[in-house]
């Protein structure tokens, strides 16, 4: 039975879970990828659909129009036809307000079942190749100069992106936001790790959307646990005790290495850890105020959060910021002239 944390691994390669079983019931499948995009539009890059012989489809390239298009051009591809590439400008072609432009490229199945395969067997980060002419799909292990997650690039005539559970969410303790909170990072795509000391056996049973639960806070175990860390996790501090807040802080903020580094706490206690890591000598400098200023806290986008709940949806939209922007801020509609829904 596949677990929610399985799940939270698979989130990103269900389409190809999907086109996967369809194959293996007979039905024939080809899946739609965008592999460019130019001014505003619905979805963007590496966006996916599959669609079945019989139009059944999983996924979305971005609704209305243009997904019609693609779902016609796709079921002629799954019943047996050559890939194709749909190309449209969603204002002059489609009438929609968007006022953008699209290319998909639609792949036949039949010969990716072996790299579909290995995409639904949830494994290891790996480098998937997206041929712009239609051909298979390749998969490789990941090597110097791929692009970052979630952000695919044409390279020598293929979409090539990363692919699988790439970012790492490590939740130091496990109280009533945390509870909240990793459900919700699971269902976005990350691998949840839990670390806590064991204190009133919270940590007897892993969750279900949990990949690992670490029973300590001290930052040294926790990292040879992970067997290290990197651009690609997010450490997020949100123990039931200041002091333990304070220590983890105090250990992981040396970590340039690290992606992403936040705390919970009001302003108030956020100034107190500053004076107190001041007097440490641990901010001296230019490098420690550079450290300094890496830290989030308070952590989460600005919305007036005050349930568990509530702060944990303020928590992800501040992790998604930085998943599809580079940067843990808010944005602004008016100014998002590269998107439209």
């Amino acid at each position: 039975m596949r677990t929610d944390a399985t799940f939270a691994l698979m989130l990103r390669l269900d389409v190809f879970a999907a086109a996967l079983r369809a194959l293996n019931a007979g039905r024939g499948v080809a899946i739609a990828t965008v592999t460019a995009t130019h001014g505003s539009t619905p979805r963007h890059s590496g966006a996916r659909m599959a669609v079945a012989d019989d139009g059944e489809q999983w996924g979305t390239v971005g609704g209305g129009r243009i997904e019609q298009i693609v779902v016609s051009a796709a079921r002629a591809v799954a019943e047996g036809g050559e890939p194709r590439v749909v190309q449209q400008n969603l204002v002059r072609d489609l009438g929609m307000c968007c006022g953008g432009s699209m290319e998909i490229v639609v792949t036949p199945t039949k010969s990716s079942r072996e790299v579909l395969a290995k995409l639904a067997a949830v494994g290891e980060t790996q480098t998937l190749m997206t041929p712009l002419n239609g051909d298979p799909f390749i998969l490789r292990s990941p090597c110097a100069g791929d692009p970052p997650a979630y952000e695919p690039r044409i390279v020598d005539g293929a979409l090539v992106e990363r692919v699988g559970a790439t970012e790492r969410a490590i939740l130091c303790g496990l109280g009533h936001i945390t509870r909240e909170l990793g459900p919700l990072l699971a269902k976005l795509g990350f691998n949840v790790v839990v670390c806590d000391d064991g204190d009133a056996n919270v940590t007897q049973e892993t969750p279900d959307w949990a990949t690992m639960v670490i029973a300590s806070f001290v930052p040294s175990e926790i990292e040879r646990k992970l067997a290290g860390l990197g651009p690609d996790d997010r450490v997020l501090v949100v123990t039931r005790d200041h002091t333990i807040d304070q220590e983890l802080v105090e250990g992981f903020i040396g970590k340039d290495q690290l992606g992403y580094l936040g705390m919970i706490g009001s302003r108030r206690k956020v100034e107190r850890f500053k004076k107190r890591l001041e007097a440490k000598g641990i901010l001296d400098g230019e490098e420690g105020l550079r450290r300094w200023a890496r830290l989030r806290s308070p952590i989460g986008l600005d919305v007036g959060a005050e349930t568990p709940a509530e702060i944990a949806v303020a928590i992800a939209a501040e992790l998604i910021a930085l998943r599809r922007r580079g940067a843990p801020i808010a944005g602004d509609w008016v100014a998002m002239r590269t998107r439209a829904y």
